[in-house]
């Protein structure tokens, strides 16, 4: 399926479920995402391939939020981008190696 008959879909789910299901359903998949990434933690026999899946639904449920909510990609870039540079700013702070030369 290419990206225009998924993006297709996707907005369809929401015109025929509505905003209120389909954001509860974002919830639920988040959910499942945590205990994924715990049962790969854990070492659960197919646990790879269910990660994939749950990451899977997150992404399309990111796609969803976005569309339903008025998210733009700018938007979602610019906090995407602070908080990267966030998180860069802790580590050098957290990690005496990173504040060498080699650092930048």
């Amino acid at each position: 399926m290419n990206d225009d008959k998924q993006h297709a879909v996707w907005r369809e789910s929401i015109e025929k479920y509505g905003k209120e299901t389909q954001s509860i359903v974002c919830m639920e998949e988040c959910s499942e995402l945590i205990q994924a990434v715990s049962k790969r933690l854990r070492g659960k026999p197919d646990a790879t391939d269910n990660l994939a899946e749950e990451m899977a639904d997150v992404t399309i449920c990111l796609y969803l939020l976005k569309e339903m909510y008025g998210i733009t990609d700018a938007q979602l870039n610019e906090w995407i981008a602070r908080k990267t540079a966030r998180q860069y700013e802790r580590m050098q702070t957290d990690d005496p190696f990173l504040k060498g030369e080699d650092a930048e």
